[in-house]
């Protein structure tokens, strides 16, 4: 079975662009009673847990609802705020069903347009959180972390992303 992360790392190479230390890319890890946040606050590096725009939490769950008529919900956007310029992003995804999933990530720039950061496709466990460290192609600020989480009809997740800062 493919993880969303080991496709992360065969496409990217992750290790080597990010500069990440070993425990970052934490291959898949059965999901505690513990908020996906409060796992992010354990990472080596100065995170931020960013707000998702429509709520102001920083863990929103969610239902994948594939609508015939009127459009999906699969998109999620996360505020970033403007400084300071953070070097990477890390997102968590806990998936409540066993299933085929597609994660799409991409970060929208305040002077318009967007950029792909992230994008795959991997049937995933149920109670298994995901981490997926992404960054920016061009090296560019975004205003908005777009994630697009889709899959089974019904089908509920948990999301969140963090901002970090590599240390020095």
């Amino acid at each position: 079975m493919i993880r969303f992360q080991r496709l992360f790392a065969a496409t990217l190479g992750v290790a080597t662009s990010l500069a990440l230390s070993p425990g970052m890319l934490v291959p898949s890890v059965e999901a505690s009673s513990e908020p996906l946040m409060a796992q992010a606050d354990a990472m080596d590096s100065p995170c931020v847990k960013l707000q998702e725009v429509t709520t102001g939490e920083t863990e929103v769950r969610k239902r994948i609802e594939n609508r015939v008529v009127a459009r999906n919900n699969w998109h999620t956007d996360f505020l970033v705020p403007n400084s300071p310029e953070f070097d990477y992003y890390v997102a968590l995804v806990t998936v409540e069903n066993t299933g085929p999933y597609h994660l799409d990530i991409n970060l929208r720039l305040p002077q318009g347009g967007s950029e792909p950061a992230f994008t795959g496709r991997a049937d995933v466990e149920a109670g298994t959180t995901y981490v997926i460290p992404f960054q920016s192609p061009t090296g560019r600020h975004p205003a908005v972390v777009n994630a697009r989480l889709g899959g089974v009809n019904g089908n509920f997740y948990s999301i969140s992303v963090a901002a970090c800062e590599s240390e020095n």
